[in-house]
């Protein structure tokens, strides 16, 4: 936990020593990573998440030039420095580099990556030696048996990696690190900042949480004690369906509020829960903090997960630890109270352990929906500034929605829809249990009022009609509209981006009359009606179907699922 006092004392500290940096771009390494620096980096992002919540920026390259949202750098900024991007993966390391490079820290972050598992190093390993002994004869005396087993090694690797899955980013059994930057002194941070951005992907983060913790190629993250000490401002969540945050801020009652990154280069402020996956201990995905490591003469010494009393595996194995069950069948017990993962989480890092007050959880959880619907406005707004809509719609589908490149990437929302939805199905259920005490999740309800459904249903009628938001039509005419809308038509809102934006918004009636594209868009939206029903992400299915092919391809649900919240209260 941050306390008030200790910030103060850090932002006097930091004034009185002078910027080492001015108007040049060369990292100099002049401290040490310890606990102060890393009270201040908390500090660092729990004041930018601030400003992101509060709409004060709205990209890195913002947040990081701003007074408001960086004033401990901001006004400190070399003059060369160049313009920041960053999507999700890269969103850690560009601030923690951007960070180390303003206070003269050392710094390391992963510059290759490969498909990891037991059998796969093992093959590997013979594979090289199998090379070794290849290479040492010419084609004219090789032996056959030397040809042969060269041959059969590197056939049996091939497929191995094959099988492990054909993005490495949704690697089935996680990855392996298998270089790291290390800073010496003398880079340049804009070349430095270039090659995060090229170097980082969420494969990066895919790698096994018990592992790698040691050598001259480490993890430099490492998995933590799901309590109030470790999990705070600066925290990473991996999410191995494919997404980074940074938690920026820890609430009293126990939520969780993240900033993340996206392709398009937009930063936004989001509530933790259920959207967000979780995995077997080889893919690493939880929470994380940077591993601590010493610095000297161009080495780098990383501290192991043995030696760091914040280390742990409960996120995988339960609490208690069991590490010989699957984490999706983990037991959390908080003080006698069994409860699921999520609900444990809450409980641990609230000051008041399993109490929580329906009425005022209720209101916040729709004021962070409507913060989410805000930001998609951004997100849909920015594909028809780039004319993706009156492009023609490509022939088929990426191989996967949810993990591609180029415009896809960038600009469509499968997977920020996906999440919404996740969002409104985890407070749908949060309601029945509410009002159904058999359904309870191991949490104290504290109500003393005489109609708790009543209530409820006046904060989602106040909440859901005020939270408005705009968007010009395709005609140019701005249209209005708000989250009550919006939930009504969730499993309507187009992820496509070559979609019109009545579409993207899953207007119906008149509203749509407005939309003039081709039929053959039209198609693509109601074959696609079975993916928007759909709010698991599932990145292991193949989707480069064809319009004629989708129908019958079986992906995604026919029917949408019931988290109809308005219809729980009425």
């Amino acid at each position: 936990m941050i306390h008030t006092h200790k910030i103060k004392y850090l932002l006097v500290l930091l004034c009185l020593i002078p910027s080492i940096h001015g108007a040049g771009v060369k990292w100099e390494i002049t401290r040490q990573w310890n606990e102060t620096e890393e009270e201040l980096f908390s500090e660092f992002i729990s004041t930018i998440g601030k400003a992101v919540k509060s709409r004060k920026c709205f990209t890195t390259d913002q947040c990081l030039r701003s007074p408001i949202a960086n004033p401990l750098f901001a006004k400190k900024n070399p003059s060369g420095l160049s313009e920041i991007f960053s999507d999700c993966a890269d969103l850690p390391y560009v601030l923690r580099g951007y960070f180390a490079f303003m206070r003269g820290l050392p710094f390391v972050f992963p510059q290759g990556v490969t498909f990891y598992s037991p059998e796969i190093e093992q093959t590997r390993a013979e594979y090289y030696r199998a090379k070794a002994e290849y290479d040492r004869y010419s084609f004219w005396n090789r032996p056959r048996e030397v040809r042969s087993r060269y041959k059969d090694l590197k056939d049996k690797l091939e497929d191995l990696l094959k099988d492990a899955g054909k993005d490495i980013r949704y690697s089935r059994s996680g990855n392996k690190i298998t270089a790291l930057k290390k800073i010496q002194g003398g880079e340049n941070i804009n070349s430095i900042l270039d090659q995060i951005v090229g170097s980082v992907s969420t494969a990066s983060f895919r790698v096994d949480a018990s592992r790698f913790d040691q050598g001259s190629v480490f993890k430099d993250t490492y998995a933590i004690k799901l309590d109030r000490e470790n999990l705070k401002p600066g925290t990473v969540l991996y999410d191995p369906a494919g997404h980074i945050a940074l938690v920026s801020e820890v609430t009293d009652s126990g939520k969780i509020y993240l900033i993340d990154a996206h392709p398009d280069n937009s930063i936004t402020y989001i509530a933790y829960g259920e959207k967000f996956s979780r995995s077997p201990v080889s893919r690493g995905a939880g929470f994380v903090n940077w591993r601590p490591y010493s610095y000297s003469n161009g080495n780098y010494r990383p501290v192991a997960n043995k030696d760091l009393d914040g280390y742990a595996l409960e996120q995988f194995y339960g609490y208690p630890e069991n590490p010989y069950v699957d984490f999706r069948k983990a037991e959390y017990n908080f003080n006698g109270t069994e409860m699921d993962y999520y609900h444990f989480v809450r409980a641990r890092l609230s000051l008041d352990g399993l109490s929580v007050n329906p009425i005022e959880e209720f209101a916040v959880a729709l004021d962070d929906l409507c913060i989410d619907f805000k930001d998609r406005v951004d997100s849909v707004d920015k594909a028809v500034a780039a004319g993706l809509h009156d492009k023609k719609h490509p022939k088929a589908l990426p191989e996967n929605i949810y993990g591609t490149d180029g415009e896809w990437e960038t600009y469509s929302t499968p997977s920020r829809d996906a999440r919404l939805k996740a969002s409104v199905r985890e407070i749908y259920n949060t309601v029945r249990e509410y009002l159904d005490p058999s359904l309870s999740s191991g949490l104290e309800v504290e109500y003393n009022g005489a109609n708790l459904k009543g209530d409820l249903a006046k904060i989602f009628t106040a909440k859901t009609k005020s939270c408005k938001y705009s968007f010009k039509k395709s005609n140019g005419v701005s249209f209005q509209t708000n989250l009550k809308d919006s939930l009504q038509a969730l499993f309507k809102l187009s992820f496509d981006p070559y979609h019109c934006i009545e579409l993207r918004w899953g207007l119906s009636g008149d509203d749509l009359n407005t939309c003039s594209q081709s039929e053959d868009k039209w198609d693509w939206y109601r074959e696609e009606q079975p993916l928007r029903n759909q709010i698991e992400r599932d990145y292991s299915k193949f989707m480069g179907y064809e319009l004629n092919e989708l129908g019958s391809s079986g992906l995604g649900v026919r029917q949408s699922p019931q988290i109809n919240i308005e219809e729980l209260l009425y």
